[in-house]
């Protein structure tokens, strides 16, 4: 049990130890990983910053030739914004928005018929005829390139819909391009961004700070704003938002760009690294978020094989360790236990000696006084052994001795003791005796037994025993008392006749 116990704590003194030389390790590998982030993150958004400045500068273009393009009588298709679109794909649509005061409106539906046919007028934006009242309103007066879906565009009032006009009031009251949040000008278009200025080709001093009447807008595909190039590490993610959208946004208000998900355990494990950065000023107000959940990824081979060769030398040291303290133990209790067994035994026989023989007396006296039961104390003298000392010698003598002891513990219940408190003296402790009978009969069988002849090499030796029985409490209820008591009778059972003499074959 002792040594189970010391290889338990070896195994969890190990695994405590390879943790911690794990999380060292992998705070090695986390740093380099967060200047990786970083890294990412400077150029994903000097990538976006480019995006953004592109953006604002193919609007401003448009803007230009618009204030020229808008007083012609008629729209033609111009290869200058073919030639744009072309070059840059992820704009959907280019427009002109006019702000129409609510008493033009009958001539702006004549433009429009003019231009694209009896069926187009001034509508709401989701296609609603009927219009609120209102100041003014700002229709698109076209929409390019000029494909079924722009073309059905044309002539609705971008006020109505709640975040161009976000954009279209922003851009009134702060004279700069202005980017919306995100909508889908198309019921089943593309989620994109509109980017909308204000246009005015009057240059006459009196009339600054008045109301701009034409705006230019394009629309770019959100899809289109993140780079899809770039390679992401498993578990980075990207997101783009407006500013004015919430730092969580509903799921399809924001743009993400993910790599593999981590799992459950790497989540509870490894760091969370997020930044949030805002891109484009005050103009084109994009918020871009970078997270990457560290993982099992981030720990390299180099890394993964110092752990291991470091945690197979904590193994083997932590077990030597172990093993040495364990034998170290057992060593000294084994000792212990040699010092503890010869203060307390007969080196001969191995029986209890009297000072054991006397702490078990003791014991068992106080569990009587409180069971109330008996107990009783045999005195064993040997008959005629004296003869085969002188006669055979010590160690013949000191064989007989052993073969009686063994021949005792034969007959003596388990839970008796007996020891041996002299040259040929010996003392049996019966505990719980229900009467004297119970200690006579034991008496009887051990003088039978002791008086059987002993075959020592070629010898053949007899000898007797006188055994005296004393009775706690009647008898005494001191030890010493006791064993006086049985001393007595044992010296009483020595003078009865009929005691063999020792015989030599």
């Amino acid at each position: 049990m002792h040594a189970r116990l010391v290889y338990a704590g070896c195994l969890v003194l190990w695994l405590i130890l390879s943790a911690l030389a794990a999380l060292s390790i992998a705070s090695r590998s986390l740093l380099g990983a967060e200047q990786q982030f970083n890294s990412q993150l400077q150029q994903l958004t000097e990538q976006l910053k480019q995006r953004l400045l592109a953006n604002e500068t193919i609007l401003d273009s448009y803007a230009t030739f618009s204030s020229i393009d808008h007083r012609t009588e008629h729209r033609q298709k111009h290869p200058f914004v073919a030639q744009l679109l072309r070059r840059y794909p992820q704009i959907t649509t280019l427009a002109h928005i006019e702000r129409v005061p609510a008493g033009q409106v009958a001539g702006y539906d004549r433009a429009l018929q003019r231009d694209y046919g009896a069926a187009y007028r001034l509508r709401g934006f989701a296609g609603s005829v009927r219009l609120p009242e209102q100041d003014a309103y700002f229709p698109l007066m076209y929409a390019e390139p000029q494909s079924q879906a722009n073309l059905r565009l044309v002539g609705r009032d971008a006020w109505q819909q709640p975040r161009l006009r976000e954009a279209l009031q922003d851009c009134i009251n702060s004279g700069r391009a202005t980017l919306s949040r995100q909508l889908r000008l198309q019921p089943q278009g593309d989620p994109g961004y509109v980017l909308l200025r204000g246009v005015d080709d009057r240059l006459d001093d009196q009339l600054i700070g008045l109301l701009p009447q034409h705006f230019v807008m394009l629309f770019v595909r959100a899809d289109s704003l993140l780079p899809t190039d770039i390679a992401l590490q498993p578990g980075m993610e990207v997101s783009l938002y407006h500013r004015d959208d919430p730092l969580r946004p509903p799921e399809g208000q924001a743009l993400h760009l993910g790599g593999a998900h981590p799992s459950a355990l790497e989540k509870l494990l490894f760091p969370r690294l997020e930044t949030s950065q805002l891109l484009g000023g005050g103009s084109q107000p994009l918020r871009l978020t970078l997270s990457w959940q560290q993982g099992w990824a981030q720990i390299g081979l180099f890394e993964w094989t110092v752990w291991m060769l470091l945690s197979l030398l904590l193994g083997l040291g932590i077990g030597l360790a172990g093993f040495s303290f364990v034998r170290s133990s057992d060593s000294r209790r084994q000792r212990e236990s040699q010092l503890f067994h010869l203060a307390n035994h007969d080196r001969l026989t191995g029986l209890a000696n009297r000072n054991l023989f006397y702490d078990r007396l003791q014991h068992a006296i106080s569990r009587i006084d409180r069971s109330g039961k008996r107990l009783g104390l045999l005195f064993l003298d040997l008959d005629r052994f004296k003869p085969v000392n002188d006669t055979y010698g010590h160690m013949v003598g000191d064989r007989v001795l052993q073969l009686i002891a063994a021949r005792i513990r034969d007959v003596i219940r388990n839970e008796d003791t007996v020891a041996r408190i002299g040259g040929d003296e010996f003392v049996i402790l019966m505990e719980d005796i229900e009467s004297n009978r119970e200690a006579d009969k034991v008496a009887a069988r051990l003088k039978q037994a002791i008086q059987m002849p002993y075959q020592i090499d070629q010898h053949r030796v007899l000898v007797g025993v006188s055994i005296g029985i004393a009775y706690y409490p009647e008898d005494g209820l001191l030890i010493d008392e006791l064993l006086a008591v049985a001393d007595r009778k044992m010296y009483g059972n020595k003078q009865s006749p009929n005691r063999h003499s020792e015989t030599v074959d």
